[in-house]
């Protein structure tokens, strides 16, 4: 059976074997250089939480070519509320970078059917609500990231690759974790 998606055919997901220990590892190691740099704070705790979600995405993304709702949602409302919790008057702010970041997304995922998926666009709302408008250089790394690898990936395969479907979520993971340490 092959893979499709709207623009084509996909290419098989990676193995789970090879994926998960790689990205625990990377995510553990993220996760202790955030609380070095922000020390034992609610600072580095967010940081921690936001980093296990984005892994626990990509791993779903790269295996299953989809970001669960059932993460992402209530990863979104944890992160708003806390936020605002902590600070009321940020509220109309945080809500406003998080919806822009996902319309930066669903815009061209109109316009383009099959090259971005809404799971990426909620994604990229996670992120504005956790980054107000620190998502912006998060998003950046992200596109020029995910730039850098199509382009790898047509030089090493060819024209034939452009019908080859991408996952996204790694490279909002790694937007996120700069954002993260820049933020």
């Amino acid at each position: 059976m092959e893979l499709r998606s709207a623009t084509g055919p996909l290419s098989p997901p990676a193995s789970p074997i090879q994926l998960r220990p790689v990205i625990g590892v990377a995510t553990a190691a993220l996760a202790m250089a955030a609380l070095f740099q922000f020390g034992p704070t609610a600072h580095a705790i967010g940081a921690a939480f936001i980093l296990a979600i984005v892994a626990i995405v990509t791993v779903v993304d790269l295996e299953q070519r989809r970001i669960p709702n059932r993460i992402v949602l209530p990863a979104t409302a944890v992160v708003l509320g806390v936020q605002i919790a902590l600070d009321p008057a940020q509220a109309p702010t945080l809500l406003a970078w998080s919806l822009g970041a996902g319309l930066f997304f669903y815009l061209p995922m109109l316009l383009f059917r099959g090259g971005m998926g809404m799971g990426d666009v909620k994604l990229a709302v996670f992120l504005g609500a956790a980054f107000a408008e620190v998502v912006v250089p998060a998003i950046a790394i992200a596109v020029f990231a995910s730039f850098l690898a199509a382009v790898t990936v047509l030089f090493l395969k060819g024209a034939a690759a452009r019908k080859n479907a991408m996952p996204f979520a790694p490279f909002l993971a790694l937007g996120a974790a700069v954002a993260i340490f820049i933020g």
